[in-house]
């Protein structure tokens, strides 16, 4: 297992042209995206769950948190990290002029744990050969 990656040059938009600074930082190529039939055939494989009950099992799982942020609970998976909802409503002066009809889910927000980061450590990198 290795993380490819490629080296990409910074912009510096903030200075002007003579005071540009020159750099660069790595940026992960990502392979492939994997559903979760793929991600249940694989997780299968370490259980003794068939790939279809593994992915049953997923949907269920997501189709639960969904519902749960929906009860304005955050969802904590420990280990991986925790789902919570974040609103939005038009700029407002009074906080009595907004209905709540006027306020949107802005996005799902996800934290991931230190304990998370800290297993990706392991990862190896690998240069990516264009």
């Amino acid at each position: 297992m290795s993380v490819l990656y490629k080296m990409v040059s910074k912009n510096d938009n903030l200075n002007t042209n003579e005071e540009k600074k020159k750099g660069y930082y790595p940026l992960v190529i990502r392979k492939d995206t994997i559903g979760i039939a793929t991600l249940a055939e694989k997780a299968a494989q370490n259980c003794s769950l068939s790939a279809f009950e593994m992915e049953m099992a997923i949907k269920v799982v997501i189709n639960t948190l969904k519902k749960e942020l929906l009860e304005s609970n955050n969802v904590c998976l420990e280990g991986f990290g925790t789902f919570s909802l974040k609103a939005e409503s038009r700029d407002i002066e009074n906080p009595d002029d907004i209905r709540a009809e006027s306020i949107f889910v802005k996005k799902v927000s996800f934290k991931h744990s230190t304990l998370l980061i800290h297993d990706m450590k392991v990862a190896k990198f690998v240069r990516y050969k264009e």
